[in-house]
């Protein structure tokens, strides 16, 4: 049967970049710890006759497997491969995870980028592995004989608390109906598109200074809204001057981890835990072609203070289960985008990332996180936003168009998210 978004086929990729060398003697035992760490790692995802995975533990099943590459100069090949290992095939025909480290020993720098299946995974889940493959790292390289960490037990939590009593429940059940009723008589918004291209190809990476960071954090509080809402709005008003039309009809997705309000047998879920533990908001939004940036920010932040309030993501997580067996991996399309109608947002802020400084000789400045949005019809905006080291990082991406417009939309993003971090900048309209 072939494998779709709905079933789960999608891959997260993290990539950091570390100061330091990656050796591989030291990262195959740093793999294998991590391995037998955590039981969904070194689990085997089968696939019966009716297109339902399940896992099965107790098996032998080979080491994460993984590539060193070394590089010289300053362009750096990672988004051809974080491209390669996103498009691996889905368990069982590819493994569950893989690693690719890109090296430069002239400048000191490594890439490493950890591939990872969505069905034991999702971003907040990549980073917790990635913090561990470190920590492993650092303890296989130390001279002192440091213990592997202790092992994690199996955790599967089929059921979320609800939460928001039944007011909240009918008042998601109104919006539900309103967002379908939207999607069925809006106008689209059409965005050029460049069919020849493979899809995902398209990538960027922006790190703000700490100063710039903390401005923008200043201006969020000043307006009153979560940085998420300012995010989103330089995504939309940059779209509003790159395209030629009064007015844009734009969707976006917002996941939210409802890992706070799930329990399994061996207790509360927890951030170490694996899984793919989100719910996902949707909207349909109407943006003007002058739209005020900050107005846009706090439209955004509200909606999503109303739709976590009335617990909508532990409403939408057990929807999803609905059709989920425990450990099954089968997917129903209340939570996940719909074929694309018009031009879709995908948008996740982790916030700030809890890893260390340094982990032995490797030291992390940079983070992203991707996923292989080939796998959704239709146009795609991809951005993922996360803090390290004070500094705010984010991953934009554009599925599939045309380079020109992309190079001109990255653009006015980029200008709309400086203005906002600017010292200098003026005063809400």
């Amino acid at each position: 049967m072939e494998d779709g978004f709905l079933r789960g086929s999608v891959r997260v990729a993290v990539l950091v970049r570390l100061e330091g060398t990656i050796e591989a003697d030291v990262l195959t035992e740093a793999l294998q710890r991590v391995q037998r760490r955590h039981p969904k790692l070194h689990a085997l995802i089968t696939q019966d006759r009716a297109g339902y995975r399940r896992y099965e533990f107790d098996r032998v099943v080979p080491p994460i497997p993984f590539d060193i590459t070394d590089y010289d100069g300053e362009i750096v090949p990672w988004r051809e491969e974080t491209r390669r290992l996103l498009l691996i095939e889905p368990p069982p025909a590819g493994p569950i995870a893989a690693v690719g480290v890109l090296r430069n020993r002239s400048h000191g720098f490594s890439y490493l980028i950890l591939s990872v299946h969505h069905g034991i995974a999702d971003g907040r889940s990549g980073i917790v592995l990635v913090d561990h493959l470190l920590t492993e790292y650092a303890n296989v390289q130390s001279e002192n004989d440091v213990p592997p960490l202790p092992p994690l037990p199996l955790v599967s939590a089929p059921r979320a608390a609800m939460a928001g009593g039944w007011a909240g429940k009918f008042q998601l059940a109104r919006r539900f109906i309103r967002l379908q009723r939207d999607e069925s008589r809006t106008r689209q918004t059409p965005l050029p598109l460049g069919p020849d291209l493979p899809p995902g190809s398209q990538w960027v990476h922006w790190v703000f200074s700490r100063e710039a960071t903390l401005q923008l954090v200043r201006r969020c509080r000043k307006e009153q809204v979560a940085s998420s809402g300012a995010l989103v709005a330089a995504v939309y008003s940059g779209l509003m001057d790159c395209l030629p039309v009064p007015e844009g009809v734009f969707k976006w997705h917002c996941p939210f981890s409802v890992r706070d309000k799930l329990k399994g047998s061996a207790g509360p879920v927890t951030d170490q835990d694996l899984g793919a533990f989100v719910g996902m908001m949707r909207g349909v939004y109407r943006v003007p072609q002058k739209p005020v940036f900050w107005d846009l920010a706090r439209r955004t932040h509200k909606d999503i203070q109303a739709f976590v309030q009335q617990g909508g993501p532990s409403v939408s997580y057990n929807l999803a289960r609905l059709a989920i067996n425990h450990l099954f991996l089968r997917y129903e399309p209340v939570l996940l985008p719909t074929s694309g109608k018009r031009p879709t947002l995908l948008f996740t802020n982790y916030g700030v990332l809890d890893m260390r400084n340094a982990y032995g000789t490797l030291r992390p400045r940079e983070c992203t996180l991707m996923f292989n949005g080939d796998k959704v019809t239709g146009p795609w905006l991809i951005m993922e936003a996360l803090v390290m080291d004070q500094r705010l990082n984010i991953g934009f991406a554009g599925d599939s168009l045309d380079p020109a417009f992309w190079e001109r939309l990255q653009a006015a993003v980029r200008k709309h998210l400086d203005a906002a971090a600017s010292p200098t900048a003026p005063p809400a309209g």
